[in-house]
């Protein structure tokens, strides 16, 4: 958890989003009416019991990595104790799950609850037992309420109950748990709005092919994985299943239309596991070399990326912020984690500035709150920067004027096959 404060992962704008969003549904905004929110409500409505909060919202996530590899742990148990070690030591080591894990992540906090789901489910296969059904079908439907990447991993116990097992009524019962917290979540939000949030506004991002490399960039780091593209023994029912964690979320994420490498958490724990099962099939010399190699590099990153993440600018900018508005003054940022820290609301329609966004924020949109008066404050940074005319509107207007510039080290990106830090660049504009 050191220098947790500043994360080094370049998802930190979503992480803004989410946070500001949290914060504003805790005091009184509807997520997908007021904010346009564009994904799964569960994790966003339990940040905002937190009101956004950024470091109790980080150190959550922290506390679910935890949690997950616990469960990981036991899952991998069932495979033999030595399997279980070696699954617990790769995936405490794996770098996107760090990345995650130091941040306020939706996609962390639902691959938490599918890796407590499987652990129920693969306790059911072994035992039969009701009860472990039923709670792997309510932490399956939690995982989707907080994030819908693992939809289609929900064929595999349908296929298995009712095809491979035939078991009609454990089918029933395992969907009944399962559309229980579907159906609690009606109380809070309509099937429309459900439906136009989590289905609809994602359907208009686009497709970029360029996105899919992230696959490469996880492997890099995490080149251990490949021990576990092997042909596979799918009789055993066990495995069959992590195989299908494995296939049934890769396939649809590099289908979809943008992937990146965050997504990839949800595959790092059954890869974990079948890798470490392959290597224990065969324990020699050579792969315990490759495994040492493998620690190695991972602690390097680890203690490289942690120790090396310079102070977010964030911090700087809200504090100034703080300095010249009021608790209620409206502030637009490109940045939403600069709102959150300085604790200053945001136009409501406007807590989503990220690039592939549905709908589109346009000058208008902006142009829009700049003319309010509660609006304060108009922050450029990324996206923002991008939108055409915006910039020359703030400087020729009289209303508004260039209050400061505040630039310095950003995040740790690569260009091409170098790796340097970004240059973060934040122009405060102040309404007169």
């Amino acid at each position: 958890m050191y220098n947790i404060e500043n994360p080094f992962s370049t998802n930190g704008i979503d992480e803004g989003i989410h946070l500001l969003q949290a914060k504003m549904i805790r005091e009184g905004y509807n997520y997908y009416d007021d904010l346009q929110g564009d994904q799964a409500p569960l994790a966003i409505l339990t940040f905002s019991i937190f009101e956004g909060n950024v470091l109790a919202c980080r150190y959550l996530s922290y506390f679910l990595f935890i949690i997950s590899s616990i469960f990981l742990f036991l899952i991998a148990k069932k495979f033999g104790k030595d399997v279980a070690l070696v699954t617990l030591l790769i995936i405490s080591l794996d770098f996107t799950l760090l990345r995650e894990s130091r941040l306020a992540s939706l996609d962390l906090f639902s691959a938490t609850l599918l890796c407590i789901s499987s652990f129920f489910f693969l306790s059911y296969i072994e035992k039969n037992c009701v009860v472990n059904l039923a709670l792997s079908a309510i932490f399956f439907s939690l995982s989707l309420l907080s994030k819908i990447v693992p939809v289609f991993f929900v064929l595999f116990p349908l296929f298995y109950l009712f095809l491979r097992k035939k078991n009609m009524k454990h089918g029933i019962i395992y969907i009944f748990f399962f559309i229980t917290p579907l159906l609690t979540i009606f109380l809070i939000f309509s099937p429309h709005q459900l439906i136009e949030g989590v289905l609809l506004r994602q359907a208009h991002r686009g497709f970029d092919f360029y996105s899919k490399l992230s696959l490469l960039v996880f492997i890099a780091s995490c080149f251990i994985y490949l021990f576990a593209i092997r042909k596979w023994d799918i009789k055993n029912e066990k495995i069959s299943y992590l195989v299908a964690w494995v296939l049934l979320i890769l396939i649809p994420l590099l289908l979809q239309g943008r992937t990146f490498q965050h997504h990839f958490v949800y595959i790092s724990y059954p890869l974990a596991m079948l890798a470490s099962i392959a290597l224990h099939e065969n324990w020699d010399k050579k792969r315990r070399s490759i495994l040492a190699v493998f620690i190695a590099f991972n602690l390097f990153l680890m203690v490289f990326f942690i120790f090396t993440a310079p102070k977010d600018l964030a911090y700087d900018v809200a504090d100034e912020i703080k300095n010249i508005t009021d608790e209620n003054d409206l502030v637009i940022s490109g940045n939403p984690l600069v709102n959150v820290i300085a604790n200053r609301p945001a136009p409501p329609n406007l807590t989503n500035l990220a690039r592939y966004h549905y709908p589109e924020t346009t000058l208008n949109d902006i142009n829009y709150w700049l003319e309010k008066n509660e609006t304060k404050i108009i922050v450029l940074y990324y996206h923002l920067y991008e939108i055409e005319r915006l910039r020359d509107y703030l400087n020729e207007s009289r209303e508004w004027y260039l209050y400061d510039r505040i630039e310095g080290k950003g995040q740790v990106l690569f260009y091409g096959i170098s790796m340097k830090f970004s240059k973060d660049v934040y122009e405060i504009y102040v309404k007169r």
